[in-house]
């Protein structure tokens, strides 16, 4: 008697393990959606999913009679369908993933019913989810061409720059971008590079053949009287919080001529700050992009067709 309760405190224990694999595989396929998937060390990253993966799919086997494996095992695959569409082509991430999944769903305790309805429905929707995701990518897709021409981070780390090529029918364009890059998560064998943050800081058509990129360390103060020299009728657009916090109206317009450098310090714009310029012109300060939250998740966008 003492061993079979002994035992079954063992199968409850693998049960909460498959139900920690389970909720793994649920945050991979949140990440997948949020972020674009890289994968540096390939051979790495696929030994590691397969020993995790091979732990799990362990834990499931020894307890899948209980309710909570059981439950996890059947819904392994509709959870894994963002992963397979969003990093498709990834297959050192894809198959360890996916041949766990099958293994969990077929011996699992369910009655074989149970596994036929499940089976034909997670068949249906893998093929109906494929096709509208693959159709999409065609649909959004456009016939021009792009090309990386450069990259680079700020002095501060913090931000990072591209500058892309565009062919068109129009000359094409050249476009110079910047982004967070403090953002992104790295787990060595695995990195989730943040996307949907880009804001476009310079624009030249037709496409330059040529574009010199330079970044700078200004202080806080030096900007301020940059910004003040160009005009003194300089707005800064900040959120309704921000405006309560210094004491001005939701509705009030805010002249950077009326900020004190205690102000700017309390929005949070540190004394040195990152500034782009391209082709000598400045295009991208980190001041301004502090005190307007450009980078806010309000401004984040999402796309499923990457």
């Amino acid at each position: 008697m003492e061993q079979m309760h002994t035992n079954i405190g063992k199968k409850r224990a693998m049960s909460v393990i498959s139900l920690l694999y389970f909720l793994l595989m649920l945050l991979l396929a949140v990440l997948s959606f949020f972020y674009t998937v890289e994968i540096p060390q390939k051979a790495a990253c696929c030994l590691v999913l397969i020993l995790i993966s091979g732990g799990a799919l362990a834990a499931m086997l020894y307890s899948r009679r209980q309710v909570l494996t059981k439950i996890c095992s059947v819904l392994l695959l509709p959870v894994l369908l963002p992963t397979v569409l969003l990093c498709f082509g990834e297959w050192e991430l894809i198959v360890p993933l996916v041949v766990t999944a099958l293994l969990a769903f077929f011996l699992c305790g369910c009655t074989e019913t149970v596994k036929t309805v499940f089976g034909t429905i997670f068949l249906l929707l893998y093929v109906l989810g494929s096709l509208a995701y693959f159709l999409g990518i065609s649909l959004f897709s456009t016939s021009m061409t792009t090309n990386l021409m450069e990259s680079g981070i700020a002095p501060s780390r913090k931000y990072r720059y591209e500058v892309v090529n565009t062919e068109d029918s129009s000359n094409g364009s050249t476009v110079v971008t910047v982004e967070p890059n403090d953002l992104d998560i790295n787990l060595g064998v695995m990195e989730f590079r943040a996307e949907g943050y880009e804001r476009t800081v310079s624009l030249e058509r037709p496409m330059q053949s040529e574009t010199t990129i330079r970044w700078e360390t200004q202080t806080r103060q030096q900007i301020t009287e940059e910004l003040l020299a160009i005009s003194q009728d300089v707005t800064v657009r900040l959120s309704d919080g921000d405006k309560k916090m210094l004491g001005y109206d939701e509705n009030a317009t805010i002249y950077l001529r009326n900020l004190t450098d205690q102000d700017l310090e309390r929005l949070g714009v540190p004394q040195n700050n990152d500034v782009l310029y391209v082709n000598d012109k400045v295009c991208f300060r980190s001041y301004i992009a502090i005190l307007e939250d450009y980078f806010s998740p309000s401004n984040h966008t999402i796309s499923a067709f990457k």
